[in-house]
């Protein structure tokens, strides 16, 4: 029986000259909270949109319970139980908080859409499952008051919380977050912290790109660091915050201050 592991074998996409992801070997293993870090334009954001199929990687394997996911669809990706959010949010902004998450259903919905117009008992059944799947998104996101509130009038926080309630209303395997932390105080960003170990402590595994090493250090079980592309580190995070390859990524060396 294949188990929710993830798999890059020697990924590498290119945008003509330019090589943005450069022969990336990486596991991410079942339960994981796994972290993808590196200096801004390193590559990390290439990295999920070719694991979504957003970008098709040039050579290499992405392996997604055995599976090779390569060449797929972003829909046909998500089917597969693998949900991302986005660095920039993209909420549907005259809808409400519900309304949003609700469109996160619509891949696992049982009927199609002629079903929804004669109003078939099976389309009803579908309909009531898929809201009650998002009632528990909201309880879980404590987004339950904002329910109809228009997404795009509430506040850059709670918007993030919505756009991960949504994701996880797809009911995913394995949820890829680009940058959730990103425009968050102190205070959010704590409590995102300990959402996203309540997501694990559901046997939701966690693949995220985050620029604050705070957050990643004490969220992550493992990390691999990337720079222009190419894996120069992988490890704990005890570990990672030791290596002279990722310190020298981030801060520089005494020769390029020469």
């Amino acid at each position: 029986m294949a188990t929710n592991r993830l798999e890059l074998k020697n990924v590498t996409k290119r945008f003509g000259g330019l090589v943005a992801v450069d022969d990336l070997t990486m596991t991410v293993e079942p339960g994981q909270i796994y972290g993808l870090i590196g200096p801004n334009g390193a590559g990390k954001t290439t990295v999920f949109n070719n694991i979504t199929g957003i970008y098709r990687p040039e050579e290499g394997e992405i392996l997604w319970r055995g599976e090779n996911l390569v060449g797929m669809t972003p829909n046909q990706v998500v089917a597969r139980g693998i949900v991302r959010t986005f660095q920039t949010i993209r909420l549907f902004g005259e809808m409400s908080v519900a309304e949003n998450v609700m469109s996160g259903r619509h891949i696992r919905s049982r009927q199609g859409w002629w079903h929804g117009i004669v109003h078939t008992p099976g389309s009803k059944r579908d309909e009531l499952e898929n809201w009650k799947k998002v009632e528990e998104q909201l309880d879980f996101f404590n987004l339950s008051q904002y329910a109809a509130v228009p997404a795009g009038s509430l506040p850059y926080g709670i918007q993030r919380r919505v756009e991960m309630a949504r994701a996880m209303a797809v009911d995913p395997t394995l949820l890829i977050l680009d940058e959730p932390a990103a425009g968050l105080n102190d205070a959010e960003t704590l409590q995102l912290l300990e959402t996203i170990f309540k997501i694990r402590d559901r046997g939701i595994t966690i693949l995220l790109i985050e620029h604050d090493m705070d957050m990643v250090m004490e969220a992550t079980d493992y990390l691999t660091v990337i720079n222009f592309g190419k894996k120069i580190a992988e490890g704990t995070p005890d570990e990672i915050q030791r290596n002279p390859a990722v310190i020298e990524a981030y801060l520089g060396s005494e020769d390029d201050d020469e």
